[in-house]
């Protein structure tokens, strides 16, 4: 019999394999028991932001009709600052915003602005702790461009706000049930620098090698059943 074949092959191949994915098995089925025992709305932080205000549009002085002859060929779309109601305008690249109360451009929130929006926004027990225009992105806010407000509060969840800089917009919200969540998700996908990426390399060939250990693992058992069958079958015959 090729050695391939034999009982012996198969349960060496198999005890390698479990050595070499024990951890990886570990993480993945511990880190599938976090991110069920999680209620996602808790992870998203749903519960401690309130809805976005209603935006006053009765207020508005200035048309839409005014604001593009002004800046024809753009594309314009409503939107707000809180509860200013704001014209949004593309043009190619570019977007400008305009109140639609007089028309004036919208600049930059300062950081009172910042944190008054926010503060509207918090629906948790905890206060403002800090606020900070930032530069880089921290691996919590992937997936979101700079220039970014991060707004922290102090409270049990270690809440975090990112807020975008012209309108204020809620953007995320992150908490240590989020960062947890990330964390597991991270063992789980195996993408340990950008935590998003599902198809890597690292993670086709541990599946694969999951995979295969769980059919070297039936082939085994075959193979040990065979084997008695046979015995049994050699003893009956004497």
């Amino acid at each position: 019999m090729p050695y391939f074949r034999s009982v012996r092959f198969w349960r060496q191949l198999h005890l390698w394999l479990s050595l070499l994915l024990s951890l990886q098995l570990l993480a993945w089925f511990g880190s599938g028991l976090v991110m069920s025992v999680l209620p996602i709305k808790e992870v998203r932080g749903d519960h401690l932001k309130k809805p976005a205000p209603e935006v006053e549009w009765h207020q508005a002085r200035f048309s839409p009709a005014q604001l593009t002859a002004l800046h024809p060929g753009a594309q314009l779309s409503l939107t707000q600052r809180g509860t200013v109601p704001v014209y949004q305008l593309q043009h190619g690249e570019k977007l400008m915003y305009f109140s639609a109360l007089d028309g004036s451009r919208l600049e930059a929130l300062s950081e009172n602005e910042v944190k008054t929006l926010a503060t509207a926004r918090y629906n948790g027990n905890g206060t403002l702790k800090n606020s900070t225009l930032l530069s880089t992105l921290p691996l919590e806010a992937r997936g979101l461009s700079l220039p970014l407000w991060q707004v922290q509060f102090q409270d049990a969840d270690n809440t975090v706000f990112y807020l975008e800089p012209v309108l204020g917009q809620l953007l995320r919200v992150r908490t240590d049930n989020w960062r947890l969540f990330d964390f597991v998700w991270m063992l789980h996908i195996m993408d340990y620098r950008e935590r998003d990426n599902f198809n890597n390399l690292l993670l086709i060939i541990s599946s694969a090698s999951a995979l295969l250990f769980t059919l070297s693992g039936i082939w085994l058992l075959v193979l040990t059943l065979g084997r008695k069958r046979l015995n049994t079958s050699h003893s009956a015959q004497r």
